[in-house]
């Protein structure tokens, strides 16, 4: 099977499953904001699923967007896709899963059910591959890659989760991570440390409870033969619960020092993200109220970091002497562990048989520490990595954040930057995926007239949000075409290549048949740009364009808005 046959056929069963999905596009991105209570699924049944489901149809407001969402992507795959462990019911794990995406456990959020129904789409799509792979239609690099290409294409466009996952072959399709780094960030701290975490505390709980039960077994032994083993029978007890009161206290200081540890990361992150502010702020601009006001949160941000270094070398000292009475607590169990064996030396000249079924159990429990050890260091350098991938987040937040702050030549450009970021905050989404919506209607002076929004957006960024029409500009524009020709008209408009965008200009879309626009908020070295836009999905949003990508090519132009309007 050729690689454009192989598409045709990927792409025949994503859109049937995505189809009825009315959102503008072909993802499954939910609209509207909204929270479920996640519990009204507990213990459900099919058929109590898809009664919920039917009856959450009925429901006014925003919360029916969830039901329709479900109905619409099938509920009976949704069913299939949450019921994880194929046991007909969703327990409290399953609900679990598919409520604490955003890192809360209690309710259903639309970034849950955004999830949750990319995710659902994706497995259909490796469903697909491994079919056509293990019957030999398809080669497996061919298919990986068009598998990989057919996703962001029909699923996810350019903005895509990264929903990398592990075939039945062996072979592995791992997106592009392309959404905001602040929702990458918020995953990492809200959900995947977390969840790390918890996996650790299992480990060590599990192990706790396997090695309690072997230290009963041996007590039975000792208990059983207590008339044959004799004083040293109860020297051994004696010295096996100092052993294990020894234990205890290292799994204290192993928990005292994770929680010093957490919260010392907890600081460093935001001591990078601040730092990273700090070395973007421009406090030598053409404008005296932004040095001014660059120079007031200079000294913030160096009042905050001197704190929190404070609290940093508070918390390393913490964890040097809780490591320090953790280490002495590990040296005295070594010392009472050599005493027990010269006891069971004893035992062992005195009562072969006996001795051999003490020393099978120490050495089950030796086996079991073992493996709870090595497992914990792997969980550990796990947390280690995404604690450093959260810094650099911070890091890449914090400067993007400063060079935003440091924009010259234009106060109303820096105020369409702080409106656009502001409208990301808030979460605009459209109310039913018909470009509509009160927030939508605001875009556009009041009208709702369930057309594209993205050059209303920008528009008001530039005219209504600030209390001006912006005459000397472009004014109020929603199209596309209209917001370039007008800047083409005026000599603002440069095409992709002959000038290096900044922060406040608005990228043209037009090389793809279809049109749309943003602002631009900041511009790396190799030249990756950094949007907040309108209609993006149904919602405002930040994008990222990489030189290379298929949405960079698709830009084929600028609207250089701080020469404009400095003008």
């Amino acid at each position: 099977m050729s690689l454009n046959s192989f598409l045709a056929k990927l792409g025949e069963t994503i859109n049937a499953k995505l189809a009825t999905i009315n959102t503008g596009n072909a993802t499954t991105q939910p609209v509207g904001n909204f929270s479920i209570d996640a519990s009204i699924f507990a213990g459900a049944d099919i058929d109590t699923f898809m009664g919920k489901i039917e009856s959450g149809l009925n429901i006014e407001g925003s919360d029916s967007i969830f039901y329709q969402s479900i109905k619409s992507a099938g509920a009976e795959d949704v069913f299939e896709y949450l019921d994880e462990d194929g046991n007909g019911i969703i327990d409290d794990n399953e609900i679990k899963g598919m409520s604490s995406v955003d890192g809360d456990e209690e309710d259903i959020s639309s970034y849950d059910l955004s999830y949750m129904l990319n995710s659902l789409a994706y497995s259909k799509i490796l469903d697909n591959f491994d079919a056509l792979v293990e019957a030999g239609k398809i080669d497996v690099q061919e298919s990986n890659r068009a598998a990989m290409e057919s996703y962001s294409a029909n699923i996810g466009g350019s903005n895509y989760k990264n929903y990398g996952s592990q075939t039945a072959n062996g072979s592995t399709i791992s997106s592009q991570e392309e959404y905001s780094t602040k929702e990458r960030l918020e995953n990492i701290e809200n959900k995947e440390i977390p969840e790390l975490e918890e996996k650790r505390q299992e480990v060590i709980d599990t192990a706790q409870s396997e090695i309690d039960a072997k230290n009963e077994e041996l007590d039975k032994v000792i208990e059983d033969n207590k008339e044959k083993l004799g004083q040293l029978g109860e020297d051994y007890s004696d010295k096996q619960n100092e052993i294990q009161e020894c234990d205890k206290n290292i799994s204290e200081y192993s928990a005292q020092i994770s929680e010093a540890e957490s919260q010392k990361h907890t600081c460093e992150s935001e001591k990078a993200g601040l730092e990273s502010e700090l070395a973007s702020l421009d406090t030598n601009t053409d404008d005296e109220e932004v040095n001014a006001a660059n120079q007031e949160r200079k000294n913030e941000i160096e009042a905050r970091i001197s704190e929190l270094e404070k609290e940093i070398e508070e918390l390393d000292k913490t964890i040097e002497e809780t490591k320090a009475a953790k280490a002495e607590e590990e040296e005295l169990k070594a010392q009472k562990e050599e005493e027990l064996a010269q006891i069971q030396e004893e035992i062992e000249k005195q009562n072969p048989e006996i001795a051999k079924q003490m020393q099978e159990i120490k050495e089950a429990i030796t086996q079991i520490e073992t493996q709870r050890d090595e497992d914990v260091a792997e969980i550990d350098e796990q947390i280690r990595a995404k604690r450093e991938e959260a810094i650099e987040c911070q890091k890449e937040i914090g400067e993007r954040t400063g060079k935003a702050e440091s924009i010259t030549g234009s106060k109303v450009v820096q105020d369409a930057l702080a409106l656009a970021m502001g409208e990301l905050e808030k979460g605009v989404y459209e109310l039913t995926g018909n470009n509509d919506g009160a927030e939508i209607a605001k875009y556009r002076n009041g009208v709702a007239n369930n057309q594209p929004w993205c050059a209303s957006f920008v528009s008001w960024l530039y005219g209504a949000g600030q209390n001006s029409d912006n005459a000397g500009t472009f004014g109020y524009d929603a199209s596309v075409s209209g917001i370039m020709n007008d800047a083409k008209a005026a000599g603002y408009y440069s095409e992709k290549g002959s000038y290096t965008p900044q922060a406040g200009d608005i990228m043209i879309q037009k090389n793809n048949g279809s049109s749309h626009t943003g602002i631009i908020v900041s511009v790396d070295a190799d030249g990756t740009i950094h949007t907040i836009e309108g209609n993006s999905s149904d919602r405002v949003q930040e994008r990222t364009y990489k030189p290379g990508s298929s949405g960079y090519s698709d830009i084929s132009g600028y609207v250089r808005m701080g020469e404009w309007l400095s003008e």
